[in-house]
């Protein structure tokens, strides 16, 4: 991996003048193209997209809801109505000036709505009637009402006033009209309003209202900032000439203009605080002012390619996407901070691209995919927050690794900083913090599920002070209402009528709405229409339009107007009239049409709902309840986005799972170990754990933005696990602890994140702020988490085992072997048991009973080994087993005992005290008559006679206790005083395998041999062995470790030590363990000839550059052998130093040649290119082990000479 980027720096240095030239064409690519990105400020396009069934999720992307603006003339002091309208009509009259901005105006009475309103409704004036409406008809028809609207008419028409109203007079002499013109007053204003002079007053005539429908919606900031600012100078233009009335915008684009200025004044704020701040930090430290300029351009150039990458994936970029991976920088600095730590202490670059290229690599990665998982969200902003902020970070990483070696050139710093200081601090020592941090897990187990989404946008919506203001006198005189859309949906035009009129007939009636807007109220159904005009049929019979047409004319003419002035209104008293549907209407009133009918291929009719918000469930539940099944949805638009922004919370919680997934796959694909991936997530996880768990205990909800943010918080703590796993995989892999350069760079990360984050503290935007508290609670968990909990994991299960001289391990041998003890366990305390039951039921003797028992528990010993299917377990030669017999045995491992009740079930063990004692199965050897080592020989001898009786064994581990290798250690005496005073023969049993297999002091079972070897009997009277049991101690104990030996060198093949030998080196760095398995691969047969051509106990002085994988063959192969190493190589011999055969065997290895020369009587010169050093005297062989030079050593015979083996005697001398 390294050694990519090396190559490319090579190249680079090469050709300086191409890569400045392609450098320069990308800026210059970068900078033509970011002028064509197309931004949208739009803060709801973070809300998730619905996620509803198809219908519903189809209805209200069909659905186009109007975004009013409320103009607001208030009356200041010594102000009157005339100088409102005198505003009002001012407005008007310039409203014009920006019409490509909006559809309409509602509010006023102008000459031609009234007359385009009062056509419409003349045209089709019995559908607009009432009963109540045909009660007024009535009295308008009696004699004197008659007289006096005549006269009324005759007066508005000689007044000159109201020009518009000579039709009225003339076409409607009873002005009927009016009377079907009040249902359109519901379009223009409710009861908290009335109209006046043309405008609408709200009731205490202190204001007038207008309502301004604008043509692009809320969210579609670009044009209405254009909007907005010319309506603001309109606005200044009549106030300075109209000191006396106040002019106020509210409405949602006006909101949304507000938070698109705010969020890039706090952009440009934060960044600019963030990098200043950031400046000024690098400059203290590294005590160079072009430092923060260089740390900066990898992010720049990252940030560049980010865009470049999201303007030809997407059609046009969030803002508010862009301004949370503003933090981004907090992250990605963290890079180039990493690579500057690193350089300062290491002039070779080939080793700073193999310390920093694959943390950084593992970090950008990581972070990436955990932002990738943003794709899976349904929110436009945070797929592009995904795609720009995952293409950045490793593009930032990747530049870093490419640009910075060749612009910066690291040199030691000369002074000792604070935050060295800091960083040299074992933190993971420290008690405090430790029970500190215990603290939080445990609290925060108890808190965590209390953390909740808070899914209420107004609380993190940028509100101005104007807006607010602007907000209180709009609702000043009435509370604050609810407002709901009923859509009645259906394909055929004369059905959806008929929903929409039942359930806007049923609103009417329903005690909690306060108001309805519907468009029943201009297009009823068409049964109401026939009724309605049924009704008027009935009303005007031939009888009554005669009298009332005499009437009128008679009258008129009588008043001064001419003969068959009033023919219209005639004409219509004996029109046949005809229903009307709603194209009528969009014929009528585009704007209104497009207000409340919607859809494409289907009729989407809305309608609008006023009701008191502490009544909204009710109703709600009530409206569900009653219309279940019917073709009309009830739509709440806040409602809508907190259930969108709940889909997000769902979606955050699969998020953290993908993450999660895609993080642990990255890691294995590094690192290659699970176990590694395993550790390295645990902090992960518990960096989130806490962050929710001091959420839940202080109460701070999840909104949006801390939801996502929440990604951030995740990537910072990868990339601080990243880091310190490459410190703590160092010093495990040579023993040099480098965690306090390691922690200077988090250190550093840890600032440059608080900075940049903590800069939003000085954001007006809520959403930022909300980002900047989550995330510095989130950061400093992961620190702490970092600096604390996670070095003192990663020791305890990996560098304990190495100081305790144990071999690592396995997860997967790990999980094994805990199974296989708790089987032990369970199975121990059951057998157990059953003999405490059953030795005192069974109704036989108890020598059978005896018997019996011991097969049960020889059957439960063999049950617990052969649970390891790849554990080969052998018995050879079982037929020398004697009928009775002193059974001796080496003793390297826990599982002896077992193996000895495998081969043979009638023994009586002679056991220690923690054996015999034990709560697990210290009452099972006891009724099998076991006998405690701690009583002694001579006073157990008469019981112990009893209890072997004729047909029992007594297996003794001669010992005494186990040893940590192979290698077999003094035996006792006393086996073989019982074995002369029972007069019973000697039976050498000899386990091969167990020691590897278990060895003592560990718990993880490996998988090698568990064979048992049946020597044969050694007779009392056997004089061979001496004639004492003082004699026969020693003789039998030599020839025994003989015979072992010789088991050893014919059961151990080239692959013995394999899987030993790989765990070794298994969680080294840097293809260590590659390295060691192909040398293996194609060395194995040279290695296990040692076995035979260097003595057991052989002094070794060992020169070599490989990384100690000989040295570990040689002890393990004769732990009793001495080795003396010097390795060439420096950084290989700190590798084999860091191994735990350094704990477990005699080896050593010096940091001077002349070091290893003492007391040795062998040389092992290994992969090796020359050696011309003199041989010492006490040298008597010589091996060349895959060596590339010619030997040529004075004083010796070369006995061997093979491809990559040499060897060589010293010549005897006289």
């Amino acid at each position: 991996m390294f050694n990519g980027f090396y190559y490319l720096f090579q190249k680079i240095q090469k050709y300086p003048k191409t890569a400045l030239l392609s450098s320069l064409l990308f800026l210059v690519c970068a900078v033509f193209i970011l002028q064509k990105i197309t931004f949208n400020e739009d803060i709801t396009r973070i809300i998730p997209s619905n996620k509803t069934n198809n219908n519903t999720a189809s209805i209200i992307n069909e659905m186009n809801f109007t975004d009013k603006i409320a103009v607001i003339f208030k009356k200041k002091k010594g102000a009157d109505n005339n100088d409102l309208i005198s505003v009002a009509e001012s407005f008007t009259d310039t409203l014009p000036a920006v019409k490509d901005y909006y559809l309409s105006v509602q509010g006023t009475l102008n000459e031609d709505l009234f007359q385009e309103s009062f056509k419409f409704v003349y045209e089709n004036l019995p559908i607009y009637l009432n009963e109540a409406d045909y009660k007024t008809i009535d009295q308008k028809l009696n004699n004197d009402s008659l007289s006096k609207q005549i006269q009324q008419n005759y007066e508005t028409l000689i007044s000159g006033n109201a020009s518009f109203m000579k039709d009225v007079v003339v076409d409607d002499p009873l002005q009927l009209s009016f009377l079907a013109l009040k249902k359109l007053q519901q379009f223009q204003g409710n009861g908290d309003y009335k109209f006046q002079d043309g405008f609408l007053f709200t009731q205490d005539e202190e204001k007038i209202v207008l309502f301004i429908n604008p043509k692009y919606g809320g969210s579609e900031t670009q044009h209405n900032e254009i909007f907005v600012e010319k309506l603001n100078a309109l606005k200044q233009h009549i106030s300075d000439k109209n000191p006396k009335v106040e002019v106020q915008y509210f409405g949602s684009p006006f909101i949304a203009v507000a938070n698109a200025q705010q969020i890039k004044s706090d952009i440009l704020t934060t960044v600019a605080i963030s990098v200043s701040s950031l400046m000024l930090l690098l400059i203290f430290y590294y005590r160079n002012w072009l430092v923060p300029i260089i740390v900066m351009i990898p992010t720049v150039l990252g940030g560049l390619f980010g865009l470049l990458c999201l303007y030809f994936l997407r059609t046009e970029i969030s803002a508010i996407s862009l301004s949370i991976a503003a933090i981004l920088i907090g992250i990605t600095i963290d890079y180039a901070l990493h690579f500057l730590t690193h350089s300062k202490n290491t002039q070779n670059m080939q080793a700073l691209f193999k310390d920093v290229a694959k943390p950084l690599l593992m970090s950008s990665s990581t972070t990436a995919v955990a932002f990738l998982c943003l794709l899976f969200v349904h929110s436009d902003a945070l797929i592009d927050l995904g795609i720009f902020a995952s293409i950045s970070v490793v593009a930032t990483a990747v530049f870093t690794l490419i640009i910075l070696p060749h612009i910066y050139k690291g040199k030691t710093l000369k002074h000792s900083h604070a935050i060295d200081k800091i960083a040299k601090y074992p933190f993971e020592k420290n008690k405090i913090l430790i029970a500190f941090t215990l603290f939080l897990i445990v609290i925060s187990a108890f808190t965590y599920h209390k953390v909740q989404f808070d899914g209420d946008l107004s609380k993190i919506n940028f509100m101005p002070a104007e807006q607010q203001l602007a907000e209180k006198e709009l609702y000043a005189d009435n509370k604050i209402a609810k407002s709901l859309f009923v859509v009645a949906y259906n394909e055929n035009e004369d059905r959806v009528l008929e929903d929409n009129q039942q359930i806007f007939n049923k609103l009417q009636s329903n005690n909690y709405v306060n108001n309805v807007q519907s468009v029943s109220s201009l297009v009823p159904s068409k049964t109401e229409q026939l009724k309605a005009i049924e009704r008027w049929k009935q009303f005007w019979n031939p009888s009554k339009i005669n009298q009332t047409v005499q009437s009128i004319e008679s009258k008129s003419v009588a008043q001064g107007f001419h003969e068959q002035t009033h023919a219209e209104f005639y004409q219509l008293l004996n029109k046949d009239f005809s229903t009307i549907n709603l194209g009528s209407l969009k014929q009528f009133n585009q704007q209104l049409y497009n207000e409340f009918v919607h859809g494409k291929n289907r009729y989407l009719l809305s309608t609008v709902v006023t009701i008191d918000p502490q009544n909204r469930d009710a109703f709600v539940k009530n409206f569900e309840k009653e219309n279940h099944g019917k073709n009309l949805l009830l739509i709440d638009r806040q409602a809508l986005n907190e259930q969108y922004l709940g889909f997000l919370v769902n979606d955050f919680n699969s998020l953290v799972s993908y993450s999660f997934i895609a993080v642990f796959v990255i890691l294995f694909v590094f690192y290659r170990r699970i176990e590694l991936v395993i550790t390295a997530s645990i902090p992960i996880a518990l960096t989130g754990f806490i962050t929710a768990g001091l959420m839940g205990l202080l109460n701070i909800p999840f909104n949006i933005f801390s939801t996502i943010v929440c990604t951030l918080v995740f990537g910072h703590g990868i990339d601080f696990t990243i880091f310190m796993t490459s410190a703590l995989q160092k010093q495990y892999t040579d023993g040099k602890d480098e965690m306090p350069l390691y922690r200077t760079s988090i250190i550093l990360a840890v600032l440059t994140t608080i900075l940049a984050i903590g800069a939003l503290i000085f954001a007006q935007h809520p959403a930022l702020k909300s980002i900047a508290l989550i995330a510095l609670i989130g950061v400093s968990v992961a620190v702490l988490v970092t600096f604390v909990l996670y070095p003192l994991l990663f020791k305890f299960l990996f560098f304990n085992r190495v100081k305790k001289g144990l071999s690592p391990t396995t997860f997967f041998l790990t999980i094994r072997s805990i199974l296989m003890f708790t089987y032990y366990v369970i199975a121990s305390l059951t057998v157990s048991v059953f003999m405490r039951v059953f030795f005192w039921v069974l109704p036989i003797s108890k020598n059978k009973k005896w018997h019996f028992f011991s097969s049960v528990m020889s059957g439960y010993m063999k049950s617990v080994l052969y649970l390891n299917p790849a554990v080969s377990k052998k018995i050879f030669h079982k037929e020398h087993l004697q009928k009775q017999s002193v059974i001796i045995s080496n003793h390297t491992s826990f599982l002896d005992s077992l193996t000895i009740g495998m081969t043979y079930s009638k023994v009586v063990y002679i056991v220690n005290d923690w054996v015999y004692k034990s709560l697990v199965f210290g009452r099972a050897v006891k009724f099998l008559g076991f006998y405690p080592a701690t009583k002694g020989v001579e006073q157990g001898l008469v019981p112990l006679e009893e209890r072997i009786g004729t047909d029992f064994s007594v297996m003794v581990f001669p010992e005494g206790t186990r040893s940590r290798t192979s290698e077999i250690g003094r035996f006792h005496k006393g086996a073989f005083f019982m074995a002369e005073e029972l007069n019973l023969p000697i039976q050498p049993v000899y386990i091969h395998g167990n020691a590897d297999l278990l060895p003592k002091g560990d718990f993880v079972i490996y998988n090698t041999n568990c064979h048992v070897y049946v020597g044969d009997p050694i007779a009392v009277n056997d004089d061979s062995f001496g004639t004492s049991y003082a004699d026969r101690t020693k003789k039998i104990s030599s020839f025994f470790k003989q015979e072992f030996n010789k088991i050893r060198l014919n059961a151990e093949d080239a692959d013995y030590f394999k899987q030993k030998l790989f765990l070794n080196f298994l969680y080294k760095e840097h293809g260590i363990l590659k390295t060691v398995k192909r040398d293996f691969s194609q060395n194995k047969s040279i290695y296990h000839q040692l076995f035979y051509l260097i003595n057991d106990k052989a002094s070794i002085a060992h020169i070599t550059n490989d990384f100690g994988q000989l040295d570990f063959l040689l002890v393990n192969q004769f732990p009793s052998r001495k080795v003396y190493t010097y390795n060439l190589n420096e950084e290989h011999r700190s590798i084999a130093k860091a191994s735990y055969i350094n704990q477990k065997f005699k080896i050593k290895y010096a940091d001077d040649l002349s070091e290893i020369w003492q007391n040795s009587n062998v040389l092992i010169l290994s992969h090796l290119q020359q050696f011309n050093n003199d041989i010492p005297q006490n040298i008597n062989q010589i091996i060349l082990v895959c060596c590339k030079f010619k030997p040529n050593f004075s004083g010796f015979t070369q006995t061997r000479d093979e491809l990559k083996i040499q060897v060589f005697q010293r010549n005897e001398t006289n």
